[in-house]
């Protein structure tokens, strides 16, 4: 089963009780396919996966159950500090296991074993961060378009 290491980037503004953050994710993901359902499993933040029946919809899925994540994770405390120490406990998590599939993938896109046209390429040396900010003064300057998801190469 060919595996596609990903990489991707996303952009949220989450409410709590009595804050706004933000969070800002540099991340890793595991995507195939299994009979017909398309997987992508969470490697930087970890322990998540969804699908879909093409790669799309398995996208936006992720995408979704990521910040369905957060929206948990806000409605769980009480604080920013307490948020952002639960969103950085979340970005931790990640599993050997997954996370050495991920590595092999890439080993086997720079191989030319795996070979993904219709994705965009990124190094997979990229860092993975996550950045968790308490949004003072609300501006349309904050807003931005979502960074996306690449071929880790």
């Amino acid at each position: 089963m060919e595996r596609y290491p990903l990489v991707f980037g996303l952009r949220d503004l989450i409410q709590g009780d009595g804050f706004l953050a933000g969070v800002a994710v540099s991340g890793r993901a595991l995507l195939h396919q299994d009979g017909t359902d398309i997987w992508i499993e969470g490697i930087n933040p970890g322990g998540f996966s969804e699908t879909g029946t093409s790669y799309a919809e398995a996208v936006e899925r992720f995408r979704h159950a990521y910040t369905a994540i957060l929206f948990d994770i806000a409605s769980e405390v009480s604080s920013f500090d307490e948020f952002k120490s639960g969103v950085e406990e979340f970005f931790q998590g990640c599993a050997a296991k997954p996370e050495a599939e991920w590595h092999q993938a890439v080993e086997d896109v720079r191989s030319g074993r795996t070979s993904a046209d219709w994705l965009s390429r990124k190094s997979a040396d990229a860092p993975v961060t996550i950045e968790v900010t308490r949004v003072e003064h609300p501006s349309s300057k904050n807003n931005e378009v979502e960074v996306g998801t690449a071929l880790a190469a």
